[in-house]
């Protein structure tokens, strides 16, 4: 989903010590990347632009007339109009691309969602209507989700000076004193292979990037890439990891490990994530089977078009303020998903339709090493629900889902929770009180792929995102980000991308 955050989100890094990373700083960057194909029909360019190389729209495919459609239910047939005519769901674009692919519940959900009062909105990124529900807009565009390495990578993969090691686990950053001067990293068939940086010769200033398990470098053993700085960019459990085999990192944690110590910097010790947990509902008075058979994947395949192209009822989400939330500040903390109606194989067909409220984790918890190997995993605790006002958001949460289920659209469908999905609680009181609310988050906790902080502008890295007490590193990914953003962190994580490009280039400059 392309969200990119609220301006209160920014505020709150600059406070934690990211000065100059402020929302509006932070803007034409956003731009950069952002190729949104909606401009003028859903949102406005205002907040929007369509100057960047990825696609940002609303999934593509071959719908069902919804202009016009009137839903069947076990209680009537009805058409929700206000909600069609607000998203214009079977017009085509001037290109002639097929029409949005939204399953009708997608419609039923807003529907009962409307019901209850809560807002609709047309655009989640909008600064004027920071809570409520609608039809997100992702990376995605000809019926295909669309990477940044589709976006950028591929179009540049012929470039002399750019070479991708596939397999290759980079296990550590090599240092002469404290300059950083190269990687070690281990290859598809487990030989040490060293990348080392070289101040001589007549492309001093190219740059080795480590990006997860991928070194951009020429692909093979024994190779000197002539390059000036290291960019580590492994991500928020990765980056940390390799940091601390390279000796960066909490003296006594690397003294443990017999790690020689280079920089004592908090590595680790600022993981956050987005937590909430999930509720599986059946609805009793739908025949509810999965969609995928050979006509939708050949609809697919030649066209397109289709389920296939979209995420069905995921595309649906919504931003609502907690009974913690400060509303002056326009920073919900409270954002739901939903999932079903989707192509996906199944051996009985029969699907629960799963609901799930995340909130802004206040809890703050820790990644370190687990063993001075760097090729085992580092080991991390996350810390939910180790603030208690993290129970109170996801409950508050909970209540909103309980009062979508019990609005009059979906008790027509015969909507129930799925009473093996929560036997587990059976005993914790009655359905929806607080203990039994308390019980469900525990027992199924839902954690979002949403990590960052652990090597945090600030406490690690300073401002221009450059490793503290060494030369000639960074790290630019989600690690750097000092505290989560009120949504989904992609946009703001290419967004430090472009931020970490810009400061390269000026340097370079300089």
């Amino acid at each position: 989903m392309y969200h990119r955050g609220h301006a209160a989100d920014f505020e709150d890094w600059v406070a934690a010590g990211a000065e100059g990373w402020s929302w509006e700083e932070n803007l034409p960057y956003f731009d950069m990347t952002e190729g949104n194909k909606q401009i003028g029909s859903l949102v406005s360019w205002q907040h929007h632009s369509d100057k960047g190389p990825l696609p940002v729209q609303q999934a593509r495919g071959s719908p069902h007339c919804l202009d016009n459609l009137k839903l069947s239910r076990a209680v009537g047939v009805y058409a929700w109009q206000s909600v069609c005519d607000s998203y214009n769901r079977c017009q085509r674009d001037p290109f002639n691309k097929p029409p949005l692919y939204q399953p009708p519940f997608v419609y039923e959900l807003l529907s009962a969602i409307n019901e209850t009062g809560l807002p609709i909105v047309a655009d989640m990124n909008d600064p004027n209507t920071p809570e409520g529900f609608c039809i997100a807009q992702t990376f995605n565009d000809e019926g295909q989700r669309w990477t940044t390495a589709r976006a950028f990578l591929k179009p540049r993969s012929q470039r002399p000076n750019l070479s991708v090691k596939l397999h290759a686990q980079v296990t550590r950053v090599l240092f002469e004193g404290t300059r950083a001067v190269g990687v070690k990293y281990v290859d598809e068939n487990g030989v040490k292979c060293v990348v080392r940086a070289r101040k001589e010769g007549r492309v001093e200033n190219q740059a080795c990037t480590i990006i997860g398990e991928v070194c951009k470098l020429r692909p093979f053993r024994g190779l000197n890439c002539l390059l000036r700085r290291v960019i580590l960019s492994a991500g928020a459990l990765n980056s940390p990891h390799i940091l601390l085999h390279s000796g960066i990192g909490p003296g006594k944690t690397l003294e443990k490990f017999n790690i020689p110590l280079l920089a004592d910097l908090p590595v680790g010790k600022n993981l956050r994530n987005h937590v909430g947990m999930t509720f599986y509902f059946i609805l009793t008075n739908l025949n509810n089977t999965r969609e995928l058979d050979w006509s939708v994947l050949t609809q697919y395949l030649l066209n397109a078009e289709g389920p296939m192209t979209s995420t069905a009822i995921t595309q649906l989400t919504g931003l609502l303020y907690s009974s913690m939330a400060e509303r002056s500040r326009k920073q919900p903390d409270i954002q739901f998903f939903f999932n079903g109606f989707y192509a996906e194989l199944s051996s009985t067909g029969v699907v629960g339709e799963p609901a799930e409220p995340t909130h802004v984790n206040i809890s703050i918890g820790w990644l370190t090493l687990d063993s001075p190997n760097p090729l085992d995993p580092p080991v991390f605790d996350p810390g939910y629900f180790s603030h208690p006002a993290d129970m109170v958001m996801v409950k508050d949460g909970a209540r909103y889902i309980q009062r979508i289920v019990n609005s009059d659209t979906l008790k027509g469908y015969g909507i129930e929770l799925d009473s093996e999905y929560t036997s587990g609680c059976a005993g914790a009181g009655a359905e929806w009180s607080d203990t039994w609310l308390e019980c469900m988050a525990r027992l199924h906790t839902d954690p979002q792929n949403h990590q960052l902080g652990t090597a945090a502008i600030g406490l690690v890295v300073d401002t221009q995102l450059r490793v503290y007490k060494v030369q000639g590193l960074r790290v630019i990914d989600a690690s750097v980000m000092p505290t989560q953003v009120t949504g989904n962190p992609q946009a703001p994580i290419m967004m430090v991308a472009e931020r970490g490009a810009a400061f390269i280039k000026q340097t370079w400059k300089e």
